[in-house]
């Protein structure tokens, strides 16, 4: 009997505990503890973006693991930030709020389902390493939260109106399942010249993480969605 390695387990002891971190979260999101509640998410899908290179590293790259990975972001990414913003405003301040909630983990699901077949095929192109089709169920519940963030951070009482959030869920809904290109950052190659800028802003993100979380979270997802048209058009000139 062939034996497993322990360390081609810890892609999907990774992806586990990222799934434990989206569940947990709705836990402190139903007793109102909301920092903590956005603060797992965020940390899950750190764990998320690592766990597929370390599956890669470790050559431990399986149909399982896929799977696997992909029922965990429909948890932690298609299901809790959703019931995160319910708790937070919708419920009960506007009519039919549930069904929000609905459309988004519908079009969650829609989305890791058409990933996955893309996953399975052999002959995926060079550009399709580089690009996501729409934006990926981590980067829609950064966008879902992204009110609540700013709220945290300046206190702004607008962020808490549950009209903002139900066009945000709808909006982030919508994108996952559109076929604009956005940066997949599963094959990035950095030029020799740009490494020193690159180290300059990497440490000043990091420092900003350390000293001031919310307002680093905040200008990081920023910086994705204004990256989008830049993938637009970088995709086209690639075709």
């Amino acid at each position: 009997m062939k034996k497993l390695s322990i360390v081609r387990l810890i892609p999907n002891i990774v992806t586990f505990i990222s799934l434990t971190l989206g569940l947990t979260s709705i836990k402190f999101a139903i007793d109102n503890k909301w920092e903590i509640s956005v603060s797992l998410i965020v940390f899950a899908s750190f764990l998320d973006n690592i766990d597929g290179k370390l599956a890669r590293l470790f050559k431990s790259n399986s149909n399982f693991g896929i799977e696997l990975d992909s029922l965990s972001d429909f948890l932690s990414f298609g299901i809790a930030p959703a019931l995160i913003v319910f708790f937070w405003t919708l419920d009960g301040s506007i009519n039919n709020s549930w069904a929000y909630v609905i459309f988004y983990a519908i079009c969650s699901s829609s989305r890791l389902a058409k990933f996955n077949i893309s996953s399975h095929e052999e002959d995926t192109k060079n550009i399709q390493l580089k690009f996501f089709q729409g934006i990926s169920t981590p980067a829609a519940a950064g966008l879902v939260l992204l009110p609540m963030m700013i709220f945290f951070r300046f206190e702004i009482d607008f962020f808490i109106n549950p009209i903002l959030t139900a066009i945000v869920l709808i909006c982030s809904a919508i994108l996952m399942n559109t076929n604009i290109p956005t940066y997949s950052f599963k094959v990035l190659k950095i030029e020799k010249r740009i490494i020193p800028i690159v180290i300059i802003f990497f440490a000043g993100f990091l420092s900003l993480l350390i000293t001031d979380f919310w307002l680093a979270m905040i200008l990081f997802i920023s910086f994705y969605y204004l990256s989008i048209p830049i993938a637009y058009f970088h995709s086209k000139k690639l075709e």
